[in-house]
């Protein structure tokens, strides 16, 4: 019976504890106050992976995966990057963009807002957003085939605008739907400077994007292909000391084994249906869906469908 009545005081004092913890917790934050119509008064300003319309998917060590979900007509609360991040847009809406502190769609240093399309910085794709995917059409061959279009720099510089402006849509989509920004689209640039900005979606359709974020430092760019484990070349332009981004496709019943000297995030970047086995089982059924595996983890990828399967390995590169 003393035993007992210990026990039940000693879990006494850790719900306490815990209470406490929480309590000094919620002091500290306050209340949540949404910003007003122009975008003054947030607090707090959360870190992406933890505002309300990006979900995170997965953690594991300094990776992380997040899904970005945006419906017509609403927009997100202000929330910072602070490390690099490559964006797999699975549903395309046009938006637009405010940096806390600037106008809706102006750019960071006074640059034009969202009028017509702002002049491109050196090296930058014109409207190319702080954070979401920046405005253009997807490359040729359709959806997913390839990086930014020509001109485009993986990594364009901080509050480099927002959203498309309008007009921005082109043609290429699935069925002629209009699209506002390359498919596939990377982010560097937050490891030099932070940015702090909300989206708004004010096209039609639901916005939906994966992004997976580097918060490893970067790795060793002169690790070849072969020595990564791959054995295609890596999409476009999409390649820095942060990312490393491979297309497999498998036609139907098709197969590939092997295993990468970085951890991988595997996105599904088209229609179809297939799997991922190793020492962790997912599966593929829709654009969007994903699988992670370690440095050194053999996996096999599997196309169980009846039409082509299309998939990006992205490699989170690291010291």
């Amino acid at each position: 019976m003393l035993n007992t009545s210990r026990l039940l005081a000693s879990l006494s004092c850790i719900a306490g504890g815990a209470l406490a913890a929480a309590a000094v917790l919620h002091g500290q934050t306050g209340t949540w106050q949404p910003p007003n119509a122009a975008g003054e008064g947030q607090n707090p300003i959360p870190p992406v992976y933890q505002e309300a319309h990006h979900r995170q998917l997965l953690k594991y060590g300094s990776i992380r995966l997040i899904e970005l979900q945006i419906p017509p007509g609403d927009s997100s609360w202000f929330h910072m990057h602070d490390a690099p991040v490559f964006y797999l847009t699975v549903a395309d809406s046009q938006t637009r963009t405010q940096i806390l502190g600037l106008e809706w769609g102006a750019r960071r240093g006074g640059g034009p807002g969202r009028g017509a399309a702002p002049a491109a910085a050196p090296g930058a794709a014109a409207g190319a957003p702080a954070g979401a995917p920046p405005a253009g059409a997807p490359p040729a061959g359709g959806p997913g085939a390839g990086g930014p279009p020509a001109g485009a720099r993986a990594g364009a510089p901080p509050g480099a605008g927002g959203a498309p402006p309008a007009g921005a849509a082109r043609g290429g989509a699935p069925g002629g739907a209009r699209t506002f920004r390359p498919r596939l689209f990377m982010d560097i640039s937050y490891a030099d400077q932070a940015v702090t900005h909300r989206i708004e979606n004010n096209g039609t359709g639901m916005y939906r994007a994966l992004g997976v974020i580097s918060e490893t430092g970067g790795g060793d760019e002169t690790v070849t292909e072969e020595a990564a484990g791959f054995t295609t070349k890596a999409e476009g332009n999409l390649v820095n000391k942060y990312f490393r981004v491979h297309r497999v496709a498998l036609a139907p019943g098709e197969k590939t084994s092997h295993t990468h000297k970085a951890p991988v995030v595997v996105l599904q970047d088209s229609e179809g249906k297939g799997t991922a086995t190793g020492p962790m089982s997912f599966e593929f059924y829709e654009p969007g869906s994903w699988a992670f595996y370690d440095a050194g983890a053999r996996h096999e990828l599997a196309n169980t469908g009846t039409a082509k399967l299309e998939v990006l390995e992205v490699e989170v590169r690291r010291k």
